[in-house]
């Protein structure tokens, strides 16, 4: 099938990438926030299934932004075929920068493509900040050639309409480096994955965007996690999960922020002891509300009375649980 022509041709394309260190040899900057055991395992283990889906969409999207930022005349530097990466021997972490916009000053530059459903409150993500921050400082560590970043912009865009681009601005951060050498070492240094914390568990990484690739040598299963199935992984039911976390997301950061705005506007309210307010084209109004009357079950039954007559039963009803 055609399909598994790309596939195959995607493979070559992948195993063609050179890079100018042994990767496995240092902390990445792109996985630093990752599971601490994923990243161990990523070294120590035969290599195994995985989905490089995401990662080809994101390599594909930069090479575009790369080439319209050249054919707009900017001055670029280490971008496209011209990445190279760079690490620091003492903190045992390396970076693969985006590449440089060349200036007063110099700017460093990280492009990464977004589903359409993304939240963008949620964005920058915390492990791109991250990952900028580090390879901001390791480039302040090479020769002094070198493009010295005053600070780093993610450039989020858009997957399915390349017009749709958000820019955020990152400050460096000087310390990032000796805060993550540490967590490098430990990790670099380990005989064995149960030396390391099982972070996955805690931050659902191991059940994420279908599951970590090493959970049944991590022992996820083992402690009573669900093993992870790939045999529906593209199929209209994948597409369904994939769109309902999407939208719990965006959902529950809709309620923090709708609570959040409710206290600020109470609290403001009260400020200017009013009731009632025109603000802007709406009308805010505080009241206070009756407490409701219920009944005290459990203290009913404890008295003796005899409930039984009073209860009945609601139709059976389906329960959904995605997570």
């Amino acid at each position: 099938m055609i399909k598994d022509l790309i596939l195959s041709g995607a493979q070559a394309l992948d195993d063609a990438d050179s890079f100018n260190i042994d990767r496995a040899k240092y902390m990445n900057a792109s996985s630093a926030e990752s599971c601490i055991r994923k990243q161990w395992f990523e070294r120590h283990s035969d290599p195994v299934e995985q989905d490089w889906g995401f990662a080809r969409r994101g390599k594909q999207g930069e090479l575009y932004l790369v080439d319209c930022l050249i054919a707009a005349g900017a001055s670029v530097a280490y971008v496209g075929s011209d990445q190279q990466s760079i690490v620091s021997d003492t903190h045992r972490i390396s970076a693969t920068p985006d590449g440089y916009l060349r200036g007063e000053p110099d700017v460093a530059l990280e492009f990464k493509t977004i589903d359409p459903r993304t939240n963008r409150a949620r964005l920058p993500k915390p492990e791109h900040v991250t990952q900028l921050r580090i390879g901001m400082e390791l480039a302040h560590l090479q020769p002094s050639d070198w493009p010295k970043p005053d600070h780093g912009v993610l450039i989020y865009m858009d997957a399915s309409n390349y017009n749709d681009i958000l820019e955020v601005k990152i400050d460096r951060d000087p310390e990032i480096l000796n805060r993550m050498s540490g967590r490098a070492d430990r990790m670099l240094r380990a005989k064995d994955a149960s030396r390391l914390d099982r972070e996955g568990r805690r931050t659902g990484e191991c059940r994420k965007y279908g599951g970590c690739p090493f959970a049944e040598q991590c022992g996820v299963e083992i402690e009573g996690e669900a093993k992870v199935s790939r045999g529906n992984r593209g199929s209209k039911l994948d597409d369904a999960v994939r769109d309902y976390v999407m939208a719990k997301a965006d959902e529950d950061a809709a309620k923090a922020a709708k609570a959040s705005a409710a206290e600020t506007i109470k609290a403001e309210m009260v400020a200017r002891s009013a009731r009632q307010l025109a603000v802007g084209n709406h009308s805010v109004e505080l009241a206070e509300v009756a407490g409701r009357t219920s009944v005290d079950w459990k203290a009913a039954e404890k008295a003796g009375v005899n409930l039984d007559p009073y209860k009945k039963v609601g139709k059976p009803s389906e329960r959904l649980t995605v997570s």
